[in-house]
Formats: structure tokens, sequence, C-alpha cells
């Protein structure tokens, strides 16, 4: 599905999404937002560009009528919060649900996003939730080649690190940092072309987190959500994930991170032995597959995927949803819609939290449909 703008009305989207089989509720949760309708008004929708796609197909299948943005979970969170450091795209208390690909970050008081109102306590404003919705794996990609030419298919996470970071976490400058030929991993010699996430991108704060890094080497390229001058062949309309599997895709030199979901044909994702300093260490090179991905939500597991993460639709309950976002939240949380919406995430690349033998749509915590599993629960 193409990362365009989607503004679609509940009669479009029941004739040609839904079809002869209805829109399993979602006229009747319409018809009960249309009375808790709040008099904030979105026109447009802020969140992870990693989930840009897949709340692109909820959003029409729930006919909600919001216009999916994407731009980075930084962008999301900073529209749940006071605005600040969502690089304009949004004022104070815009939304009340983000789409993240990661939990919430401690609001900051001299840039960035801080609570609309009260005080944080820890990484939550007050009415605050974390509602995990599915797993992911944050991934290296490169083309289908390079993957078969690297031994053991994959690479240390001290080797990934040293190619996107030059300082560690604690701002120390890593030895061997920065390498700019597949030499340095044993290849024959080609310059190694690197691409990234920008910084408003829940997925680089996963990838830096986990990985321990600080400073970006030089010569990344910076893939911007929705940009016409990301490189070809990229499009307009592409979301940043997208554009990076399709450059991985395309370059038997190029490697860059994102979500599952920038998952094509002719790229793959490594797998990764976790090292020190990365805790806890793996016995050998890990797939990034859902039983690996899964381990994430099993005490006392091993060898798990050492990048896995949790996906968010995260909240503020003290503040009244706006129409359209009522109708997407209550399409997500009602028994149907749930599993639908579960569908649409699996579809796109995403691990949902319970095995298919155990099915149980959003089984990921909290409340049993993932709310409240994460760092902040509420009021």
């Amino acid at each position: 599905m193409n990362s365009m703008k989607w503004v679609m009305s509940a009669t479009v989207v029941a004739m040609s999404v839904v079809g002869c089989g209805g829109q399993s509720g979602a006229g009747a949760q319409t018809a009960q937002a249309v009375g808790q309708k709040a008099s904030l008004a979105i026109p447009n929708f802020y969140g992870s560009d990693t989930l840009k796609e897949a709340l692109i197909a909820a959003n029409i299948v729930a006919g909600s009528e919001l216009s999916i943005e994407g731009k980075g979970s930084g962008v999301g969170e900073a529209c749940l919060r006071n605005g600040v450091g969502s690089s304009g795209f949004c004022s104070s208390g815009a939304q009340t649900l983000a789409p993240m690909s990661r939990d919430f970050a401690a609001p900051k008081t001299a840039s960035g996003a801080a609570c609309v109102s009260g005080t944080a306590t820890g990484a939550c404003c007050p009415g605050e939730r974390s509602n995990t919705i599915a797993l992911d794996a944050v991934s290296a990609f490169v083309k289908s080649t390079r993957f078969a030419a690297l031994p053991g298919s994959g690479l240390t996470t001290e080797e990934l690190r040293r190619i996107f970071f030059a300082t560690d976490s604690a701002g120390v400058a890593i030895a061997n940092a920065c390498p700019t030929n597949w030499t340095a991993f044993g290849q024959p010699s080609a310059t190694i072309v690197k691409y990234r996430r920008d910084d408003l991108s829940g997925t680089t704060d996963t990838f830096k987190s986990l990985l321990k890094g600080g400073t970006f080497c030089p010569g990344i390229t910076v893939i911007v959500d929705g940009s016409a001058s990301n490189p070809s062949p990229c499009t307009s309309s592409d979301s940043a994930t997208t554009c990076i599997g399709k450059l991985a895709e395309n370059d038997n030199n190029a490697i860059g991170y994102a979500g599952d979901s920038a998952t094509r044909l002719g790229n793959a994702r490594l797998w990764l032995k976790a090292v020190a300093p990365i805790t806890p260490t793996t016995s050998t090179y890990i797939e990034p597959s859902a039983v690996n991905v899964r381990k994430l939500l099993q005490s006392g597991a091993t060898d798990v995927y050492p990048l896995s993460r949790r996906i968010f639709l995260n909240e503020n309950v003290n503040r009244a949803k706006s129409f359209e976002e009522a109708v997407l939240y209550e399409w997500i949380y009602s028994p149907t819609g749930a599993e639908e919406f579960e569908e649409i995430l699996t579809q796109q690349g995403f691990i949902a939290c319970a095995p298919e033998e155990n099915f149980t749509p959003l089984a990921c915590g909290g409340d049993g449909q993932g709310r409240g599993a994460g760092l902040c629960s509420g009021p």
C-alpha cells in the first residue's frame, strides 16, 4: 500500500474495502461516536512512520476519516503533549492518541514535548497510558545477495553499532567506528552505503537505545517520511520505512535500519549476535523471527532477538477524544475490530503478541488487550 494521505468516507470504505460483508459494526460505532463527539478537531493525525501504512488501512476499515500523516513517533508524542518538538506539525494537545514504535519518553523541560498540564511522573504525563498493540524487530536491511555472503547471515551487535555510530551512549568514542568499506567485514572491496531514519523516529530511538549508540557516523543518508528528496527508487509517496526497504533491495552495498514492514522480495534482515556491551548476550546469530521476537515477553527466555521491541497506540485518557479518534479507537478495541486490526498489523509485517495456536487479538498484557502494558498506566 502506498504511503499517501487517505481521508476516506465510511461510505467509500463500505463499498471498496469491506464489500458485501459490511463494516463489522463500524457503522454502529460511528453513530455512537457522533453523540460523544468532542470539540477538538484533528485535520491530520501524526505518529510512527513504521505504523503509518497499518494505520492507513485501519482508518479505512474503521471509517474514522483521519488523515494519517506519519512523520515519526516523536511527532505523535509531541502532539499528545504540548506540541513542542513536533517540527511545527501540531499544536499543544492536538491528539489524544499517538501510534508509536516506542514507549513514552520522559518529558523534556528545556526543549521537546512537555506535559499539556500537570507534572510528569517518570516518563508519564498525567493521563498517559501505554497501549501495546504488537511486537516488531528493528532490523538491519541489506540486499539478499549481501545477506547470503555474510558469515552467519549477519553481524554482531558491535559490528552493527560500529557501522552507524561514532560514539557510544555515554559519548565515548567507539573503537574502529564508522567503517566505510565492506572489507571491514571480510567482504570484497566496496563502499558501504548507509541509510537511517531521522531523529523524530521512534525506530531511531529504539535502535540507539538497544545498541547503546550515541553520535551517528558522518556520511549516512537520512531518509525522511514522504520526501521527494529521498534517493531513487523511492518516491514522494513512500514512507521512510518503505524507502529504506527499497534502497536495500536495489543496492548490494547498502545497509539501513527499519521496522519489519520494510521487508521486500529482494532485501533481507540481518541476523544479529548480541555481544558486550549489549545484555543479555546471545549464543549465536539470532534471526528476527516471530518466535525469537516473542521471547521479549517471556521471563527468563534466552536468545531473544537483540533488537526486539513493542509497538504502541499510546493515549491520554484524561482528555476527550475527537470524533475521528473515537471512531478509530472504539473499532480497534471492539471484539470484531480487534481481530481485523491484528490481521492488518500482521499483514504489514508486525508480530502478534500471541502465537497463532493461542490466538487472542491484541493479547499483549495490561488489560488483556495491551492497554496499560508499558511504562504508563493512565490516571
